[in-house]
């Protein structure tokens, strides 16, 4: 949570779900994250990957992401991590 991931919730009642993305730089770290979390998936969840044109230096950067279904799993996540829609570093955090 606190780098490459967040965590979606559409209202106060509803459950969250996880966004995790990583650059394909650092491709094998991302396919062990998704290992772990694919069970919170849908079944036989392809992991998607964007491709995207730095016009300022001319380089191509590809990047790979997947999100989770909703779980009232990630519920404390997002309690612990947001005030509202603001992403915070919690105080138990040292």
């Amino acid at each position: 949570m606190l780098g490459d991931a967040h965590i979606s919730r559409r209202s106060p009642t509803a459950n969250s779900r996880l966004y995790y993305g990583q650059s394909s730089k650092h491709k094998e770290y991302f396919f062990f994250v998704f290992d772990l979390f694919k069970s919170f998936c849908v079944k036989n969840y392809t992991p998607q990957f964007t491709t995207i044109n730095d016009k300022r230096n001319n380089e191509t950067y590809t990047s790979f992401h997947f999100a989770t279904m909703q779980f009232p799993c990630f519920n404390i996540f997002w309690e612990m991590f947001y005030v509202g829609t603001i992403k915070i570093v919690p105080t138990n955090i040292y």
